[in-house]
C-alpha cells in the first residue's frame, strides 16, 4: 500500500517543487525555495524576539553610534527595491565570539567580541554587515528550509524501502552522507554569494572594497589553523575566502557596472 502511495506522491511532489523554482535576487541563478516571503519574515521576527528577550544587548555609545551609522549608510546604498522590502534592524550583543548572523526579517545581530577583534574599523565593520545584509536579500534562510525539507522528505522514502531491523542504521547514513555531501556544500555556496553580493552593496555605500580583504587577512591569521575540515564546515576556508574575496574585489573594481547596477550573474560569479 505504502510504495502504491509513494508512486502516486512522487510525480505530484515533483510538480510541486517545480512549481516553487525561482530566480535568485541580485545573481539571477535558479533556486527552489518551499517558504513565502510573509513566513520567512515572520519566522524572523519571532526569533528576533526570543533573542532579544533573553540576550544583554550592548548600549555603550563607542559601539552603539558606530555600528548604527555604518549600518544607515549600507541600508541606504540599497536599490530601493531591497531598502524597502524589510525593516532593517541592527543589535550589539554582549558576547565575547566573534560573530555575527542575520534573520530574514531583515535584523542583523553583531556580537561585541567582534568589535573589539576588529577594533571598532568602520571599514571592516561595513564588510561584515554587507555580508549579513546580502543573506537576507538572497533568501538564504529561506533556502535553507527548502534544503532541509527535501532531505527530511528524502529520508522518507529511502527508510520506506528498508526493513525496520535496517532503518536506525540507515538513518545514520542517510543523515551522514546529506550532510556532507548535500547540506554543507549549499551553505558554503551561500557564504560565498554573500561575500559577493556584499562586496558590491560595500562599494555602493563607498566603502573601500581593500577593507574586506583586510578583515578576511585578519581572520586567517588568527583562526586558520583553528578551523575544522572544509568539507565538514558551514563555511569556506579562511585561506580559501581571502583568496576569493581578493579576485573579487579586483574584478568588480576593473567592472564597476556590477556595482552601479547592484547585479552580478550567476555565471559570472561561478567564474571567479
Amino acid at each position: 500500500m505504502a510504495g502504491r502511495f509513494l508512486i502516486f506522491l512522487l510525480p505530484l511532489l515533483s510538480l510541486f517543487i517545480f512549481s516553487c523554482t525561482t530566480k535568485k535576487p541580485v545573481t539571477g541563478g535558479n533556486t527552489l525555495v518551499l517558504v513565502s516571503h510573509q513566513q520567512e519574515i515572520q519566522l524572523g521576527e519571532e526569533t528576533a524576539r526570543k533573542i532579544l528577550s533573553r540576550e544583554r544587548l550592548v548600549t555603550d555609545p563607542r559601539y552603539t553610534r558606530l555600528v548604527q551609522s555604518v549600518f544607515k549608510r549600507l541600508i541606504d546604498a540599497l536599490p530601493p527595491k531591497y531598502r524597502n522590502q524589510y525593516r532593517w534592524r541592527v543589535h550589539i550583543l554582549d558576547r565575547k565570539e566573534v560573530n555575527a548572523f542575520a534573520l530574514p526579517s531583515g535584523d542583523i545581530f553583531v556580537f561585541k567580541g567582534l568589535l573589539d577583534f576588529i577594533n571598532n574599523d568602520e571599514g571592516e565593520l561595513a564588510t561584515v554587515l554587507s555580508h549579513e545584509i546580502a543573506h537576507v536579500i538572497l533568501r538564504h534562510s529561506a533556502e535553507k528550509m527548502t534544503m532541509a525539507t527535501l532531505a527530511q522528505i528524502g529520508e522518507v522514502l529511502l527508510l520506506n524501502k528498508i526493513p525496520p531491523a535496517n532503518r536506525g542504521l540507515a538513518k545514520e547514513f542517510y543523515e551522514l552522507g546529506v550532510n556532507v555531501a548535500f547540506l554543507l556544500p549549499y551553505s558554503r555556496k551561500q557564504e560565498k554569494e554573500a561575500d559577493a553580493v556584499g562586496l558590491l552593496l560595500l562599494m555602493r555605500a563607498g566603502y573601500n572594497p581593500q577593507k574586506a580583504v583586510s578583515l578576511w587577512r585578519k581572520f586567517t591569521e588568527r583562526f586558520a589553523q583553528g578551523e575544522p575540515p572544509e568539507w565538514l564546515s558551514t563555511h569556506p576556508s579562511s585561506e580559501r575566502r581571502l583568496k576569493y574575496i581578493s579576485r573579487l574585489v579586483e574584478f568588480l573594481e576593473k567592472h564597476p557596472r556590477y556595482v552601479r547596477e547592484f547585479k552580478l550573474p550567476a555565471e559570472v560569479l561561478e567564474k571567479l
